[in-house]
């Protein structure tokens, strides 16, 4: 469903990014089979509460399974220390015609920590570069389309050295990257995956595992993502504490959306890329 206020929304480039989306699937289509074609997007920050005190994934004030066998009464707030981003790549079956259906192919999903694991191009790049290590070796031929977000915005000089990185490592012939047009997100068939994710998410509460007291007591002195990176800068094992206490939950979505599917292929999951591996990247 698309909101309507999203409907109304209008760019003077609107019908220019439109066509430039066109041209992309048409050349798709042309070289289909020496193409690959990916879609990406990252979804809402799903909240993850505090030790003990369940948050709903999407919604709140309902009572939600959290754990096999276990039900809790979700707190009544939105606020949330901790949280996950699941960043959604899509690799679509290219069509023979541009009629064709182009909402087809096989879907990966990472879950990331925003604190610690914010989403940057290069950690796209690194975590779609070992989705094709772990599959196949990409074709000669790359196309990428994106939503407008920063850190998928092509124009930007960060964005454009990450695919160039991508475009070295595999040692591609041609690489092709557009975006959508500025408040028409809707328009990247990967957006149609968020719904089918939203079901996973109805009815489930999230909650970090706890931390030593030490880590709790320091946690507890921040009120936002920015108090809990300067607090970690002068206690660096904070990181790794917190990114440690959120797996469990992380595996828990997880393993809901290895049970969902597109048109019978079912969704895969993937860790998401670490500092490490974007250094090697």
């Amino acid at each position: 469903m698309v909101q309507t206020r999203q409907l109304r929304a209008n760019h003077p480039n609107s019908h220019y990014a439109s066509a430039i989306f066109q041209y992309e699937k048409e050349f798709a289509i042309k070289f289909r089979n020496i193409t690959t074609l990916v879609f990406l997007d990252d979804k809402h920050r799903c909240k993850i509460g505090e030790p003990g005190h369940p948050i709903a994934a999407v919604e709140r004030g309902k009572r939600v399974i959290v754990g096999k066998d276990t039900t809790f009464a979700v707190s009544d707030h939105d606020f949330a220390k901790a949280g996950m981003v699941p960043s959604v790549t899509m690799f679509c079956d290219i069509p023979e015609t541009i009629d064709g259906d182009f909402y087809r192919g096989k879907v990966c999903i990472g879950l990331k920590d925003p604190i610690f694991q914010p989403s940057t191009p290069l950690r796209h790049m690194t975590e779609l570069y070992n989705i094709f290590l772990t599959q196949k070796i990409p074709n000669p031929i790359l196309c990428l389309y994106t939503d407008g977000g920063p850190d998928h915005w092509c124009t930007y000089m960060r964005v454009q050295l990450s695919y160039i990185c991508l475009f070295l490592a595999f040692d591609l012939d041609y690489l092709v990257a557009a975006r959508t047009p500025p408040s028409h997100f809707w328009k990247n068939p990967v957006e149609h995956i968020m719904s089918t994710l939203n079901l996973g998410l109805q009815c489930i509460g999230l909650m970090r595992s706890k931390m030593d007291d030490k880590y709790e007591n320091l946690i507890n002195k921040a009120n936002s993502m920015k108090d809990i990176r300067e607090i970690a800068e002068s206690n660096p094992t904070l990181r790794d504490e917190l990114i440690k206490s959120i797996q469990k939950p992380i595996s828990f979505v997880h393993e809901i959306f290895e049970r969902q599917s597109l048109k019978g292929v079912p969704f895969k999951t993937f860790n998401a890329a670490m500092n490490e591996d974007i250094e090697q990247f």
